[in-house]
């Protein structure tokens, strides 16, 4: 087995992890070049194979994770781009939906956001086909060769097109697309049938939009690529991370750019689900804290939590993405004194420049970074020493906004702090308490720069009793990208109601489906031997607007399967709701579904060498460091993680130092490492 490596492009660093050809882990990180993002993957390339000492040819493959799709979102850079819709249906993403976003939001205050494509760019054709599938308008061809050819002479750079009904029929739609190739062969096209063959005109539409518009970035983006990796002498396939968990060839996510726009968060979860199934945790929650966000989800018995929905900046995008919570929350985040007092954490950031006022690069707002580093829970240095950090202008900026409030220097950054940690408890709540699980049934695995500073903190908040920080805090998403499968998802909308079930057309849909995932497989070259397809079908009470996805038996569907695949339903509304009306009311299938899986070689789970429970021969040093539980400064041992061995066990108060984070345990809290290097923290319940 040859080299495996995940590269993953962050805002600040590009993580890289590497699996060399005796299972042996390598990992760097190499500063992003936001400006250009291939020159940084170009680069952590570059020298990771100067630290494995290999030549491109011992390279296997290469796994990315990419923010190249949600960042041109959240810029709003968009190339130009039409729609093409049925005559009648030109204010389709004008009228949008009613819902107003927040939990109190207000419809007279709110303001819709701006479109993908602007009204003047919306564009219709003449025909019309039913909801059964119907055509009741034939396609008007001379009226669409004449706008393909308006297209073409106003240089519109990408085009989608999503007709009335299209899910049912997309004859026209192909029709159109064979018409626009003709006559404007350079532009990028999307159609709503390929992209989402789903009902719900607006959310098909929107999603195909935004897949158009993302075409020719993600393309540029990835030929340039491929051209650095020729540049190597890389001749090795190039997989990019999904938003849903999984890894698909360079050329799959070209067509479908929009489900890659999470694919950094989707890989730390991903990574931590690996890790806890290695580690004994089935049942976990990943608290990633970055410098400007963290991002919270919730794994229960070891099943990634994917919603059908992807929220991104002010669009809500129907495709399957790994259900993460992100919050304005981090180590860069700025405390600041809004009208009536009122104290707040983020979620304005100071990002890396000029950064916290610690930096010394003209920051003078407080963030959380300057009042961890008032109350001695980090060193004067950041990531081995290449950031230092001064503490007076730290101790200058804490102070001034504690002089405002009233509050000593140490008040004041224990403020933030506390602040901060109730804000990103509230995030874990989210993904647990609402939705009816209690944080003490999981696990807390702590991610990012700042998570594990944090992590226990939040423990104790959330009485959740067992804190992770894994060997690699820093480097989640570079994990999850190797121990990825190639993974599609295909959908039809074909709408059944319980005692009208027609199985011979519900398996003929099916086997429709298993043909597309099938193909997409044999393009990707995955071996027959290496697949697995699962059947889904997406199910509510009729009546209902919402749906829940429920696995489909293998094999041919018949009564038994159809009442198996009810009785799944009735227990996941249970499960998810708190009530069911089994016997009640009718449900009904409204979607099909096949996942594809296709297996790629993982990464091994590594051990570290075996220890005692003296972890004495790992400590460094100590410093005065403030705990709010203790109302004091208390001498702090500190330790170096890459000295702690196996069954080492560290009393809090301590600090676990590393290249990327460091990981406070309080008074009354217990460490131990576990054979993969694990730091795991049991918290104290008083």
């Amino acid at each position: 087995m040859g080299v495996r490596i995940g590269i993953d492009s962050g805002g600040t660093f590009t993580d890289v992890m590497a699996v060399g050809e005796k299972g042996q882990i390598h990992t760097l990180k190499v500063p992003s070049t936001p400006e250009d993002p291939a020159q940084g993957f170009e680069e952590a390339l570059r020298q990771m194979l100067e630290t494995l000492d290999i030549s491109p040819s011992q390279v296997d493959c290469v796994l990315h994770g990419t923010t190249v799709a949600i960042n041109a979102i959240l810029e709003r850079r968009f190339p130009t781009i039409a729609l093409i819709t049925t005559k009648g249906f030109r204010d389709l993403l004008e009228i949008a939906r009613q819902t107003v976003p927040g939990e109190r939001g207000s419809i007279y205050h709110w303001v819709k956001p701006p479109r993908v494509v602007p009204l003047e760019r919306v564009y219709e054709v003449t025909e019309r086909v039913s909801a059964t599938g119907e055509v009741i308008v034939p396609l008007h061809v001379d009226e669409a060769r004449a706008l393909a050819k308006r297209l073409r002479e106003e240089g519109i750079e990408s085009v989608a097109i999503s007709l009335i009904n299209s899910y049912a029929n997309s004859d026209h739609e192909e029709q159109l697309r064979e018409i626009l190739l003709e006559e404007h062969p350079s532009c990028f096209l999307c159609i709503s049938s390929e992209t989402l063959s789903e009902f719900r005109e607006y959310e098909r539409t929107l999603t195909t939009c935004m897949n158009a518009v993302l075409m020719p970035i993600l393309s540029s983006y990835l030929d340039s690529l491929g051209k650095r990796l020729q540049k190597l002498d890389g001749q090795y396939p190039l997989y990019v991370m999904k938003s849903a968990g999984g890894v698909v060839t360079a050329q799959r996510a070209i067509k479908q750019p929009v489900a890659t726009a999470l694919s950094g968060p989707s890989a730390a979860v991903l990574g931590m689900n690996w890790l806890g199934s290695h580690s004994g945790f089935e049942n976990l929650i990943t608290f990633d804290m970055g410098g400007t966000s963290t991002d919270v989800a919730l794994i229960e018995s070891g099943r990634l939590p994917i919603s059908p929905e992807a929220h991104l900046d002010i669009y809500d995008i129907r495709s399957p993405t790994v259900e993460v919570i992100s919050i304005g929350s981090g180590g860069g985040s700025i405390a600041g004194i809004s009208p009536g007092s009122r104290v707040t954490v983020g979620p304005r950031s100071a990002g890396a420049d000029p950064g916290p006022a610690c930096y010394g690069k003209g920051g003078q707002e407080p963030t959380v970074t300057d009042a961890n580093l008032v109350l001695g829970r980090i060193p004067p240095y950041l990531v081995g020493g290449d950031i230092q950090l001064d503490p007076k202008l730290a101790e200058a900026a804490v102070g001034q906004f504690g002089k405002a409030l009233e509050l000593t220097l140490v008040e004041a950054a224990e403020g933030i702090l506390e602040i901060a940690a109730f804000k990103m408890s509230d995030a874990i709540r989210q993904v647990s308490v609402r939705r009816g699980r209690d944080p003490h049934d999981f696990a807390l695995f702590a991610l990012g720069g700042a998570g594990p500073l944090h992590a226990c903190r939040l423990a104790h908040l959330l009485e959740i009793p067992t804190v992770v920080v894994p060997s690699y805090p820093g480097l989640g998403c570079a994990l999850g990208l190797l121990v990825a499968d190639v993974k599609d998802d295909f959908l039809i909308t074909d709408i059944y109601r319980e005692d009208h079930l027609d199985f011979e057309r519900l398996n003929r849909q099916f086997a429709t489906l298993e043909a597309r995932a099938n193909n997409s497989l044999d393009q990707q070259k995955i071996p027959p031997a290496q697949r697995k397809l699962q059947k889904g079908a997406d199910m509510r009470y009729k009546g209902m607007a919402s749906e829940l996805t429920i696995d489909v038996p293998d094999g041919p569907l018949g009564p038994t399967e159809a009442k198996e695949m009810l009785n799944r339903f009735h227990s996941s509304h249970q499960e998810s709701y708190g009530y069911s009306y089994q016997g009640q009311q009718l449900v009904e299938i409204v979607n099909l579904r096949v996942s594809s899986t296709g297996s790629l070689p993982h990464l091994e789970p590594q051990t570290i060498p075996e220890g005692d429970m003296n972890a004495s021969a790992a400590l460094v040093g100590q410093r005065r460091v403030y705990f709010e539980n203790v109302k004091d400064f208390v001498e702090c041992p500190i330790y170096d993680r890459s000295k702690l061995l196996s069954g080492n066990v560290l009393a809090g108060p301590a600090i676990v130092e590393q290249y990327d984070t460091n990981t406070l345990v309080y008074p009354d809290q217990q460490l131990h490492v576990d054979s993969l290097g694990n730091l795991v923290i049991s918290i104290d319940k008083e």
